[in-house]
């Protein structure tokens, strides 16, 4: 970002971008808890802001993250209630969630055993060799670009998280675990809005999309969306 802030605590409508993204999951029933995974140089800072802002009120653990994506799945998916029957991992960038969109890959996943929130892709995607000259037009049919939550059977998505550590796996993509040892992940539509904030720009489409719904819905105050890790009983 540039901005010498990690995202998480970034500004945006009054909170911080993790504050909008724990406030969707809080306003999900079935969600019975949120498990944050920070930088650990942002331990100290995410406990003192779930002692007092009430969008972390399901917060039950503040883990550390590990060196790959992989690793810090691990660590929040360990810390989470074994007796949840699904895990869905968000990333907190993704502060524009809807609670609606939550509610629905959870319900797809505890029919399915999995859940993959995304989006058809829309725009003409170009393959370049060079990153100077586009060599062919790539057919978008079929394509879709992957959002959070990806949402898990729990007792299974352990078993792959462990499989993949002995392995050496590190995906970048949680379902590509699913994907890869059990078979096709059901999706789950997103909604463009559920952009993730990665850049100076970003940050300032979800203000205006936040205005946005606030004035739709005549609230003083916008609300935005989810967690690290959440837990679901059946």
């Amino acid at each position: 970002m540039g901005a010498g802030e990690r995202k998480p605590f970034l500004a945006l409508a009054g909170r911080t971008v993790l504050e909008h993204a724990c406030a969707a999951f809080d306003a999900v029933e079935a969600v019975r808890e949120i498990v944050l995974v920070v930088h650990p140089g942002d331990l100290a800072r995410a406990e003192e802001l779930r002692a007092r802002s009430g969008a972390l009120a399901k917060v039950r653990a503040v883990v550390t993250g590990g060196a790959a994506r992989s690793d810090s799945v691990r660590r929040g998916v360990a810390a989470a209630a074994r007796a949840s029957e699904l895990v869905a991992v968000h990333d907190a960038a993704r502060a524009l969630i809807e609670p609606r969109t939550i509610e629905a890959a959870l319900a797809l996943a505890s029919r399915e055993g999995a859940a993959l929130v995304a989006v058809p892709v829309r725009d003409t995607l170009k393959r370049s060799a060079d990153g100077r000259r586009a060599a062919e037009t790539v057919e978008r049919s079929g394509l879709f670009a992957a959002q959070t939550p990806q949402v898990f059977r729990a007792q299974e998505f352990r078993g792959l998280l462990e499989r993949a550590e002995r392995e050496g796996l590190a995906p970048t993509d949680d379902a590509a675990l699913w994907e890869r040892w059990i078979g096709p992940v059901p999706i789950a539509p997103g909604e463009v809005e559920n952009l993730k904030i990665t850049t100076p720009a970003d940050l300032v489409l979800a203000a205006a999309i936040l205005e946005a719904r606030a004035v739709a819905t005549g609230a003083t105050g916008a609300t935005g969306a989810t967690g690290a890790g959440a837990g679901r009983r059946g």
